[in-house]
């Protein structure tokens, strides 16, 4: 089998080495390397024509308008000669053994797509908040094994995936209509399709985004924007698929999230975090709190 990695990236100058370096350290290297630059207005462009070809057997890069992920990466796509696709977004780092994975996986299930475990590393964290997402990353993950974990609902990740490109035609790629959620709306067409989607956990791309409760809960509410834009779009499968259907509050839990969605909150965790200090169980739940009540309940209170 021919494989295709893809590698989306905007603004991505200071991302892309390290991922690109850890490509070029797979035990598995019969691949091509396809970097898709879309419309960057940083230094990308002088960073990949830094090395001809970054120690990788067969690299190029190209370069197109800002379009979106969607677009992007089936733009990319249609550059690729694979017969695998591997997508993984910029600030990823595939363990050694990745591919040679995804390679003996697809020697049985050529007709399924497969989700890498997209990990936090506990030796990245550079602050209480940090080490919260790796605990929550982890407890998210820890009932998909043992591995390959068929998934009972429609999810995927196109930040750390690998597909069949006939299974990418058959799907038609993408949504170009989609600027965010497009992994989620591929999933929910598979399962419509009866494309089994599956879930490597003990194949890590290790995912090196490490941002402020600030940044992660403008990020909650792009993904919410998202998924009422999704709901627009295809209000009949959207409706099959209630995955990230947002659950009412009751009484009392509109007290709880009403008191912590609070921009206060958000500034104690990144400027003076003296919740640090309290027991795991206790401080995260608390972050839970200000994350989940700012990033869905109250999108409009200012941050």
């Amino acid at each position: 089998m021919t494989i295709s990695v893809i590698i989306p990236t905007y603004n991505g100058a200071y991302k892309l080495p390290n991922i690109l370096d850890a490509l070029a350290k797979q035990t598995y290297q019969n691949f091509e390397t396809i970097v898709m630059v879309d419309g960057s207005t940083d230094n990308t462009i002088e960073i990949l024509e830094n090395k001809k070809n970054w120690n990788l057997k067969n690299f190029k890069f190209v370069v197109q308008q800002n379009g979106g992920r969607a677009k992007v990466r089936n733009a990319a796509s249609k550059h690729a000669t694979g017969e695998l696709l591997i997508f993984f977004d910029d600030d990823t780092r595939p363990t050694p053994t990745y591919i040679q994975n995804v390679v003996k996986f697809y020697a049985q299930n050529l007709e399924a797509i497969l989700i890498g475990n997209h990990a936090l590393s506990l030796d990245k964290c550079q602050n209480d908040f940090d080490k919260f997402r790796v605990h929550n990353a982890d407890n998210w993950v820890k009932d998909f094994k043992p591995s390959p974990f068929l998934m009972k609902t429609p999810v995927m990740t196109a930040a750390n995936c690998s597909i069949p490109t006939h299974i990418f035609q058959k799907l038609e790629g993408f949504d170009n209509h989609l600027t965010d959620a497009e992994d989620f709306d591929m999933a929910m067409r598979a399962f419509e399709l009866n494309i089994p989607i599956y879930f490597d956990f003990d194949n890590i791309a290790w995912h090196d985004d490490f941002v402020s409760c600030k940044k992660y809960i403008q990020r909650l509410r792009q993904y919410k924007q998202s998924h009422i834009d999704l709901e627009r779009l295809k209000p009949t499968l959207l409706a099959k698929y209630p995955v990230y259907t947002t659950a009412k509050l009751n009484f009392l839990k509109r007290i709880v999230y009403g008191f912590f969605g609070n921009f206060f909150w958000v500034k104690v965790i990144d400027k003076f975090n003296f919740l640090q200090f309290l027991p795991n169980v206790l401080k995260y739940k608390i972050y839970d709190y200000v994350i989940t009540g700012l990033g869905q309940y109250y999108k409009n209170r200012s941050l």
